[in-house]
């Protein structure tokens, strides 16, 4: 039975049904370009049975659905069918993953010309129109869903606050290529007459640490013993690093190349506004003696690590020859291995990295990794297939202002998966939120903590440093003041 009957007859119905255990943005998508087929979008959202023990109840998932503003009817089923024959909708949308299998709403279809349509949505809209660029109802959806997630994943403070304390018994290596963040502030001058060009005048410079260099010590901040493998040149942005590193505690094992600058990534800013980026930097494979000297320090150390955080950003370290043998050597030892390949002004190469503990690439990222550009295959599908193309046990795909989706594939028989909306909603500088929610993940994760307290902590932690301007170390105090509100 279901309580379709009240809902009146209008045109153009679009009907979607489905379990929404978990409801993500790979959801929202989908119930967006509903709206955009039809006047009306009805979910007939399916009923728990005995068989489904690990599905939330009933109306735990009607209030999520509640929540979204696309969606303007919702009705309990048990039965497809008799649901689809009292509504009688002209389209039945499904996402495209279901294109190639048995469909029984198309026979259905048939008998009032209703037809079938298979497409996950776009994965970018216009936020103008709707709260966040997620077409939730209100603010209150936010509160809502953080708290519904504690509650769901039984996750307390004190578990949270023992968990960060153990930290400090991890070794990690982080690996990957440095960047050197300047960031110089201008003030506007105006238009220039000759061409229309935008004059600024410098007033002042900041330089931080950035790429695997700041990944090595946000490990180090959260309280992990650290050591870090890089390449750069043979010039005072090298001296520069090297001197902020030991003044934070971090062991490096850096590379001089004199046949590359090291890394340099300016931002012309006014007023909080980047107009301009220009990179200094050479992308090639590290010379074979730097290469070799690289293995060999790492094979002498691995048996002391816990963890190896691979951290690409494709200025040539992290080759895929170098990968292999740094992951053969970590493999034979047992030792666990996170990595992101970020594809930003260059093209990073997620697919490899074999054999992790857990990823975290952008939706980009991932799409490129299992090598599916088509939109109309949804979230849920790519994070699956990269799971497994991978073989990574957890997976975090970043969705930028839509939050994050989650995967525990640690048992690919029974995927779980998860999602968190975005815990900071006016950003100052996004560069770098990425690499904190992958360290903090990962090592909460190595210590034993399960994805869902381990994400949680990787997004508190990336949602206070976007806060600020620049790629700087996690400061643990205000990690703890946000703890209070849980």
């Amino acid at each position: 039975m279901s309580n379709a009957k009240h809902i009146k007859n209008k045109n153009n119905r679009v009907f979607i049904s489905g379990l929404f255990n978990v409801l993500h943005p790979g959801h929202i998508r989908l119930f967006k370009f509903a709206s955009e087929l039809g006047d009306e979008v009805v979910v007939g959202l399916q009923k728990k049975t005995e068989a489904d023990a690990q599905m939330f109840e009933d109306d735990e998932r009607l209030q999520a659905l509640k929540t979204v503003s696309l969606i303007d009817h919702i009705v309990l089923m048990d039965d497809l069918s008799q649901t689809l024959n009292e509504l009688k909708p002209d389209v039945v949308l499904k996402g495209s993953e279901f294109k190639h299998r048995c469909n029984p709403e198309e026979m259905l279809l048939e008998a009032w010309g209703g037809k079938l349509v298979f497409s996950s949505g776009e994965n970018q809209f216009n936020a103008e129109k709707f709260v966040h660029s997620n077409g939730y109802k209100n603010e209150a959806h936010f509160p809502t869903a953080y708290k519904n997630y504690l509650n769901r994943h039984h996750i307390e403070r004190q578990q949270i606050e023992s968990a960060l304390d153990k930290i400090s018994q991890t070794r990690v290596a982080v690996i990957g290529d440095i960047i050197l963040d300047e960031y110089i502030d201008c003030d506007p001058v105006g238009l220039s007459r000759e061409d229309p060009t935008i004059v600024v005048t410098p007033r002042d410079a900041n330089l931080f640490v950035g790429g695997a260099a700041i990944v090595a010590q946000h490990t180090k901040t959260l309280g992990a013993q650290v050591d870090f493998y890089s390449v750069s040149g043979v010039d005072k942005s090298a001296d520069w690093l090297e001197t902020r590193m030991s003044a934070h505690g971090v062991n490096t094992y850096i590379y001089q190349d004199d046949s590359r600058p090291t890394t340099v990534k300016r931002r012309y800013r006014t007023q909080n506004k980047t107009l301009l980026r220009v990179n200094e930097y050479r992308s090639h494979s590290l010379p074979s003696g730097l290469q070799a000297q690289l293995l060999n320090d790492f094979e002498a150390n691995i048996a002391s690590y816990d963890l190896v955080v691979f951290s690409d950003f494709s200025y040539g370290l992290l080759t895929t020859e170098v990968v292999d043998a740094m992951q053969d050597i970590a493999r034979r030892h047992g030792v666990n291995m996170v990595a992101d390949s970020q594809t930003s002004s260059q093209r990073g190469d997620l697919s490899k990295f074999k054999h992790l503990m857990l990823v975290t690439p952008t939706e980009v990222e991932a799409r490129l990794a299992v090598d599916i550009q088509d939109n109309d295959i949804g979230l849920a599908v790519i994070i699956e297939k990269l799971a497994a193309e991978l073989s990574a046990s957890h997976v975090i795909i970043t969705l930028g202002a839509d939050g994050a989706l989650m995967l525990d594939f640690s048992d690919p028989k029974k995927p779980r998966l998860g999602s968190l909306p975005a815990l900071n909603r006016n950003p100052v500088d996004v560069s770098g939120a990425g690499d904190l929610l992958l360290v903090t993940t990962s090592l909460l994760k190595q210590i034993g903590c399960d994805l869902w307290h381990a994400s949680l902590m990787g997004m508190v932690a990336s949602a206070i440093h976007i806060s600020q301007v620049g790629n700087k170390p996690i400061d643990m105090h205000k990690v703890r003041q946000y703890l209070d509100q849980i």
